[in-house]
């Protein structure tokens, strides 16, 4: 795995095409969920044809409100290896933006996965090696490092996407409220398991586990009702 440069913090670099739409969606939803690792985890997202200093669209920054995130912030920024090297996970929103991002350093290919491929490998990751995911980590950025790691090392025993699409999230840009709805619905729930996963396995006690992952999950459930309700409004 590439070294990072992120020292005390755990760096999650969320990567699409013009880091206006799906990685600044993500991005501020896994800040959202993990707050309980505020110390411990910084993200960022960038594109890799972003036009510096744009504001996400309206449809998205509205997805964010509507799953609890905060758009209010963000300014895109153009991918570069700099942000590359000094992430410790690299989530990116298809297959074209991993090749992209491995084309450019490719050491980072093993700490570099889709939002959709990472979602999937964690679970594959969880039923493979039960105690190894139930064993209290401490909260450090080594710890989420080899965590990164196993997860990575299990690609090739996960369930294969049914087509190799499986594993990307369309590009909502310039499209219709339909899309967007469903782009959100996929980023939500594929970062809430993202999220209960980093708060899980740096749970040093079991009672703080529970606590912090049932927390999790009445947050994600009021934001479901929520994007539900509002979306029947419409």
């Amino acid at each position: 795995m590439v070294q990072s440069e992120s020292g005390d913090e755990f760096v999650v670099l969320f990567v699409c095409t013009g880091n206006i739409c799906r990685s600044p969606l993500a991005e501020q939803l896994l800040r959202s969920r993990t707050v309980s690792r505020s110390a411990l985890i910084s993200t960022s997202s960038a594109g890799t044809y972003a036009l510096p200093g744009q504001a996400m669209t309206e449809q998205a920054a509205a997805l964010s409100h509507r799953y609890g995130g905060d758009p209010s912030q963000h300014q895109a920024s153009e991918l570069t290896p700099a942000l590359v090297k000094r992430a410790n996970l690299v989530v990116v929103m298809s297959r074209v933006h991993r090749a992209e991002v491995v084309s450019m350093m490719p050491r980072a290919s093993r700490k570099t996965f889709t939002l959709r491929e990472l979602d999937r490998l964690i679970g594959t990751y969880r039923e493979l090696e039960p105690e190894a995911w139930a064993s209290r980590r401490e909260a450090s950025v080594p710890a989420l490092d080899a965590f990164v790691r196993d997860v990575g090392a299990v690609r090739g025993f996960s369930t294969a996407a049914v087509v190799p699409t499986d594993d990307d999230i369309v590009d909502p840009y310039r499209r219709g409220q339909g899309v967007y709805d469903e782009v959100g619905s996929l980023i939500s729930q594929s970062i809430s398991h993202v999220a209960e996963a980093i708060i899980s396995v740096t749970s040093s006690g079991s009672k703080t586990r529970r606590d912090e992952l049932s927390q999790n999950d009445r947050i994600v459930q009021d934001q479901s009702r929520s994007a539900q309700q509002q979306r029947g409004e419409r």
